[in-house]
């Protein structure tokens, strides 16, 4: 009798706890652009093939380097926006933070009772800006009544011990990456470093899988949502504000970062996306709102950056016509001086094989000398179209490169000289420097400007003294 009295007090209690207090359990989108990364890579090989595309050769600048559409994205029905630009209570952000910082089982919002959606919304919030929870999942559970939401108990990578571990390994892997910044540089330097350094040293995660800082330092492989995520850390070690930008219909998300007073856009993922170790793109570096619309306005609409949602407008279109914005390979800085090599009409408005740039002013480069020698050759009497030679700074010579040429310039300007000429078989070309290694710069050898890894070679070039 004892027995079935607990029972029956015990329905009882489960009944009248359930009656004013409900568990729920939410999930936020994770955004990981998977969809428009391929879609956006098979547009950069297609742009490898329109921007590479054999020329007829006979130089009178008809060649059409113009970007070409791919196919439209597969629309993800399961997929969940998170709009940055929505406005999240100050005060319910704060209490989240600090229990998901602490490592909370349960965050106590009985003081605030908000409501659902305003908890949906400030953990996104939270998650697509705050790099260092990367051991906080997407899912969690909510404790309701009748006022609103009384807890949160979220849902952990791993125990508050491991998570602990695992952010001294992100913090010095962190410290790691902004070490190289240059300590006396700008905000331009510096996130031109950052931009550099990620474009080289990581690639997008094709399991779709990892979208968390941690991992992605520890991997260097990621989606976009780690990409935004790490530029996020390391340009506040740095000093330098960025916050999110997503897009719903993209499935997408990269970066706004401050520089100098003005907000402006930085897609890591989709300027990483060259197959050779030596190319990089600017395309996405430091654009306006505008420019970003009007850099894609030749593509079809799936392929756009469109209809993104952002904490802040970016309306200086400062950097929108940069010199450096159609640059495929590096761009340095010795000294003062800044040099990145372009695809150059000549005088008479003809396309040549490029030019290297110089000037103390990014906004205001100036030609520093035109590139000869062999066209980066598609077989035949076609070349492609793109200028491919990458820039070296070694001692006071500034080195350079056309398809089958070595060339220097000393660095504070005059004349040009050929150091190597090579013979090479097929459609080989020199496709960019690996940098010095026992005094012979490394030239990497391949047989296309899209060419695999596997297909490219390297040959040491002793330099001269």
């Amino acid at each position: 009798m004892r027995t079935l009295s607990r029972v029956v007090s015990a329905v009882m209690l489960i009944f009248v706890l359930s009656s004013f207090c409900m568990w729920r359990y939410e999930k936020l989108s994770l955004l990981s652009g998977a969809v428009d990364y391929i879609n956006n890579a098979l547009h950069r090989v297609e742009d490898l093939v329109a921007l590479t595309k054999p020329t007829d050769g006979d130089g009178n600048g008809d060649d059409d380097d113009s970007n070409l559409p791919t196919a439209p994205t597969d629309p993800n029905s399961n997929f969940v926006p998170y709009q940055p630009s929505a406005p999240v209570d100050v005060n319910l952000r704060q209490a989240l933070y600090d229990g998901l910082a602490a490592h909370q089982t349960m965050i106590d919002l009985s003081a605030l009772s908000p409501s659902k959606e305003e908890v949906s919304a400030t953990m996104a919030a939270i998650i697509y800006s705050s790099p260092e929870l990367f051991y906080l999942q997407s899912g969690y559970s909510l404790s309701t009544t009748e006022s609103g939401v009384q807890s949160v108990s979220p849902t952990y990578t791993c125990s508050a011990a491991e998570a602990a571990e695992q952010r001294a390994t992100y913090e010095a892997a962190l410290a790691q990456i902004v070490a190289g910044a240059p300590a006396t540089g700008s905000d331009f330097d510096k996130l031109l470093y950052l931009h550099d350094y990620f474009v080289e040293n990581y690639t997008y995660d094709y399991t779709y899988t990892i979208r968390d800082a941690y991992t992605f330092f520890t991997q260097k492989t990621g989606v976009c949502q780690a990409y935004m995520l790490a530029l996020i850390a390391a340009a506040r070690e740095l000093g330098i504000e960025s916050k999110p930008v997503t897009s719903d219909v993209m499935k997408h998300a990269w970066n706004l970062v401050l520089l100098d007073g003005s907000w402006y856009h930085v897609d890591l993922t989709w300027d990483d996306s060259a197959s050779l170790p030596t190319a990089t793109s600017y395309t996405y570096f430091l654009q306006s709102d505008a420019g970003l619309v009007a850099t894609d306005s030749t593509r079809k609409e799936a392929d756009r950056h469109r209809d993104w949602s952002a904490e802040e407008q970016a309306t200086s279109t400062k950097y929108d016509a940069a010199p450096f914005r159609h640059a495929i390979t590096p761009m340095i800085k010795q000294g003062n001086t800044y040099y990145c090599t372009a695809k150059a009409p000549d005088g008479s408005g003809n396309t040549v094989r490029g030019v290297v740039l110089w000037g103390t002013d990014v906004l205001n480069m100036t030609t520093m000398v035109e590139i000869k020698g062999g066209y980066w050759t598609a077989g035949g009497n076609q070349y492609y179209a793109s200028c491919y030679a990458d820039l070296a700074v070694v001692g006071e010579y500034l080195y350079y490169h056309s398809g089958n040429s070595v060339c220097r310039v000393p660095l504070s300007g005059g004349t040009a000289q050929t150091v190597k000429l090579l013979s090479l078989t097929g459609t080989n070309c020199i496709y960019g420097f690996m940098g010095v290694v026992d005094g012979a710069l490394q030239l990497l050898i391949a047989p296309a400007p899209n060419a695999l890894p596997e297909q490219c070679t390297i040959y040491a070039y002793t330099l001269e003294g």
